[in-house]
């Protein structure tokens, strides 16, 4: 019994002493979909290369289509975009032109600057990785006729401008992306060095594909809702404090299972080890018909039981019996008391105190095989 409960005692301490748990938990920072962070200076900023073809429609065309009016056209810029939805750039277009048909193409640029409008991010919100954006621009620049001189032979012939278009781009990958514009850039008439016979517009109209190429930080970062931000950690401190006061209470259970398993092993180191002597009832056996303590051996346990019970203070039951197959149920109830008396009078002969004993008689039994197993005194702990 005493090493029972000591092994008892240890495995509850240990699992006490072991119990732990890790809570964790993570909180999803929410962002608003059409508002960044602005990036630094030197972040956003792109170049692009275009080649196609342009088209001149001029005051002065004597009735031709501009579609007769055909040239190859080359284009680069560089720019930066400030936020997902606005960009300027400095534009270069040019290399020759055809005013009519039956005329010299001239050699030309036109250097202007304009202002970019990335309608998918300003209706959509910003997505890095969107593939298509749609962006409208226009700008204002100048352009020269590199084969015309200017009035009075001052400098090249040239023109302010104004440009329009829609640039399409497509992300191939984070840096890189696919150009198709469509142009349009409109010049005061005269400008391909034909004076024209009534005021309008030289008009180019131009279609071009490209690369662009965007240098250092290329994306934005979105910035945090922060009334989403403030209910989500409101919800998530609300949860964290349910889960700390569960931890209070467990901690608090655990301390009483620990006080009271160290309470059981002090308890189980502290008996005696004479304890150790009631794990198992023992018995004293007799002859038919007797209630005399006639063997030794008999007397040598009683005695070395009656130190035990004398030291531990241990309270006994002294049980009498006799077997069911002799003798009346009246005479075997007398001879099962009569041998409880006297096994308690040999007891209290020994030393232990007679208020530690109770004695009590059972009557005839046929609870064991052979039946003389039956004519007995049991003694156990008191329950």
């Amino acid at each position: 019994m005493k090493k029972f409960m000591m092994a008892l005692a240890f495995a509850s301490i240990a699992m006490v002493s072991f119990a732990q748990e890790t809570v964790t938990s993570e909180v999803v920072v929410p962002t608003l979909k059409k508002s960044v962070i602005t990036n630094g200076f030197w972040s956003n900023w792109f170049i692009s290369v275009n080649g196609g073809y342009q088209l001149f429609n001029g005051v002065q065309t004597n009735g031709e289509s501009m579609f007769d009016h055909g040239t190859a056209a080359i284009n680069a810029y560089f720019g930066k975009w400030h936020t997902p939805g606005f960009g300027w750039r400095v534009a270069y277009n040019g290399f020759e032109a055809k005013p009519f048909e039956d005329a010299d193409n001239f050699s030309f640029y036109n250097v202007h600057a304009d202002a970019m409008f990335n309608l998918s991010n300003l209706f959509f919100g910003y997505n890095e990785k969107r593939i298509w954006n749609f962006i409208p621009y226009m700008g204002l620049g100048y352009a020269a006729n590199l084969d015309q001189d200017g009035a009075n032979g001052n400098g090249k012939l040239g023109a302010l401008t104004a440009n329009a278009g829609i640039l399409n781009t497509f992300r191939i990958a984070k840096h890189w992306a696919i150009n198709l514009e469509v142009s349009a850039t409109a010049a005061k008439g005269g400008f391909c060095g034909v004076t024209p016979s009534r005021n309008g517009y030289d008009m180019i109209f131009a279609a071009t594909a490209g690369v662009t190429y965007k240098f250092n930080k290329t994306g934005w970062q979105n910035t945090p809702d922060v009334d989403a931000i403030t209910a989500a950690n409101a919800a998530a401190l609300a949860a964290l404090n349910a889960q700390l006061q569960a931890k209070e209470s467990e901690n608090a259970q655990l301390k009483s299972q620990l006080a009271a398993a160290k309470a059981a092993l002090a308890k189980c180191q502290n008996a005696p080890k004479d304890v150790e002597m009631f794990d198992a009832a023992q018995s004293v056996f007799f002859s038919i018909n007797s209630s005399k303590i006639d063997s030794k051996k008999e007397i040598l346990n009683l005695k070395a039981l009656a130190e035990a019970a004398k030291e531990a203070g241990v309270k006994l039951t002294v049980t009498g019996y006799a077997d069911s197959a002799t003798g009346t149920a009246s005479y075997n109830q007398t001879l099962s008391e009569a041998r409880a008396k006297a096994v308690a009078a040999k007891l209290v002969e020994m030393g232990v105190p007679e208020s530690q004993l109770i004695v009590e008689g059972k009557g005839g039994v046929d609870a064991e095989k052979p039946i003389q197993l039956n004519r007995r005194v049991i003694i156990a702990p008191a329950k």
